[in-house]
C-alpha cells in the first residue's frame, strides 16, 4: 500500500472514529449524592453536573436524593405575583421575592431547623446558595444581578416550573 493510500485510509477511521460518540459514563449513587450533600460554593464533578443536565434519568435520581434529604422541596411549585411581589409555598415556608435595588429573597415560616441552602432547577439550569441564619423568624438573601448566582436563583424562583429545595 503507497503512503499515499495509508494516509488516506488513516483519515478515513479517524473520522469515523471522532462520528461515533463517546460512551456516556455510568453515574452512580455515591458520585450523586455526593453532589447533592455539598456545601454552596465548593467545587463541582464536571461529570456528574454534565450528566444531570443531558440525562434525563440522571435528573430525576438527583432530584430525587435532594428531595429526601431536604427540610422542603416542590419540584414545580406554584406562584402567584402581583406585579412588584412574587411569592411562593415551599412545604410550610413562604418565599417572598420584593422588588428593588436589590431584589430580596424573604424567606418566613423557619422552625427549629432552618434551612442553610436553597437549591433550585428550572430545565438544565441549577444554583446552589447558601442562606444565613434566621433572624426574628425570617431569612434574608440579597439577590442582586451582580451576582450571577443570586440573579439566577431570583429569575428562577420567578418562574412556577422551576424546582425548589430547601436543605
Amino acid at each position: 500500500m503507497s503512503d499515499e493510500a495509508r494516509l488516506l485510509a488513516e483519515l478515513h477511521a479517524t473520522r469515523a472514529l471522532m462520528r461515533e460518540p463517546a460512551p456516556a459514563p455510568r453515574i452512580g449513587h455515591a458520585a450523586l449524592w455526593a453532589h447533592a450533600t455539598r456545601a454552596a460554593g465548593n467545587p463541582v464533578d464536571l461529570i456528574v453536573v454534565r450528566a444531570i443536565r443531558t440525562d434525563p434519568g440522571v435528573a430525576r435520581r438527583y432530584r430525587t436524593l435532594l428531595g429526601a434529604q431536604a427540610i422542603a422541596h416542590a419540584p414545580l411549585a406554584a406562584a402567584a405575583s402581583d406585579g412588584a411581589l412574587l411569592r411562593r409555598r415551599v412545604g410550610p415556608f413562604e418565599l417572598e421575592i420584593l422588588e428593588g435595588t436589590p431584589p430580596l429573597l424573604i424567606l418566613r415560616g423557619v422552625e427549629e431547623r432552618p434551612p442553610r441552602t436553597i437549591e433550585a432547577w428550572l430545565g438544565d439550569e441549577g444554583v446552589r446558595l447558601d442562606l444565613a441564619p434566621p433572624v426574628e423568624g425570617a431569612i434574608v438573601l440579597a439577590l442582586d444581578p451582580a451576582v450571577p448566582e443570586a440573579e439566577a436563583l431570583g429569575r428562577m424562583l420567578r418562574d412556577p416550573g422551576s424546582a425548589v429545595f430547601l436543605l
